[in-house]
């Protein structure tokens, strides 16, 4: 007769959705984040990276050029869990349109979300933007389970050349489609800025609220050592988190390689890979 730890081992797809599930509600952490964004410890408020559609969209505002990305991440370093995206953003305007399509799971229980959203200036010194996102759910004898879709909204100001202040709310409003009126997603409330000392170190601080849950702080610190390296460092609370990236550009490409280690669950890699244009 087999041990229930060999057959555990065996049979790992029926112990893993569990604990994955588990450890999303407990820790209220978004794990498909960019990995520029999860190397600063979760700090997003101000950030007018990359990849906007899924944080803030008032990021999008200030977007210039087109760009292309692909991230992965790996929770917990469980290979079955893998973490794929691919993000778009074009310039359009006085602002810019993205796109990101993320999908995660296991064979029987796979995850797939979308993000629509769009950024624009409203002042040479201030951008809001608007997101959509959509979620389903995939089970082997149902291919959408659990579909819902909710949105998401904020402001960037920039005060001056060093200083930009920001706002953001996650999931205001949001719908379970097989079960109207109930929002699957829960609303974290944000606010944050970021400050440039000396042209090349930037300082990221973020007040996340989660009214059904607790408050989290993120703070991140971006290091360019010259045009074409960068590094990154961040921490959040709750659960509590150390993080820390490197960010290589050459041309129109941009690798940015991080980690995430948090003290209640362990670590999680990124990478991402931009083409800009």
């Amino acid at each position: 007769m087999i041990s229930p730890q060999k057959w555990i081992l065996k049979r790992p797809g029926l112990v893993i959705p569990v604990f994955f599930l588990s450890l999303i509600s407990v820790s209220g952490q978004i794990y498909w984040q960019e990995a520029s964004v999860a190397s600063l410890g979760n700090s997003f408020v101000t950030r007018k990276g990359l990849c906007n559609a899924r944080h803030n969209q008032a990021g999008l505002g200030w977007i210039d050029v087109n760009s292309v990305s692909l991230q992965h991440s790996r929770p917990f370093i469980v290979k079955e869990l893998g973490i794929s995206s691919l993000s778009a953003q074009i310039h359009a305007g006085e602002g810019a349109f993205g796109t990101t399509l993320s999908t995660f799971g296991i064979t029987g229980l796979r995850e797939t979300s979308a993000w629509i959203s769009y950024g624009m200036k409203l002042h040479s010194g201030i951008t809001a933007g608007l997101g959509i996102h959509f979620w389903s759910s995939s089970i082997p004898d149902q291919m959408l389970y659990h579909t819902g879709f909710s949105f998401a909204a904020g402001m960037q100001a920039k005060v001056n050349d060093q200083l930009f202040i920001g706002a953001h709310v996650l999931h205001p409003a949001g719908w379970n489609i097989e079960k109207p009126g109930r929002r699957n997603e829960q609303m974290i409330i944000s606010t944050g800025f970021s400050y440039t000392f000396f042209q090349t170190i930037t300082y990221y601080s973020d007040l996340q609220i989660m009214p059904e849950n607790h408050i989290q702080t993120c703070h991140g610190m971006e290091l360019k050592l010259s045009e074409h390296i960068g590094f990154l460092l961040g921490m959040h609370n709750r659960p509590f988190s150390i993080s820390g990236g490197v960010a290589i550009i050459h041309a129109s490409w941009t690798l940015h390689a991080a980690f995430e280690y948090m003290i209640d669950s362990g670590s999680t890699p990124f990478s991402s890979v931009t083409y800009a244009w």
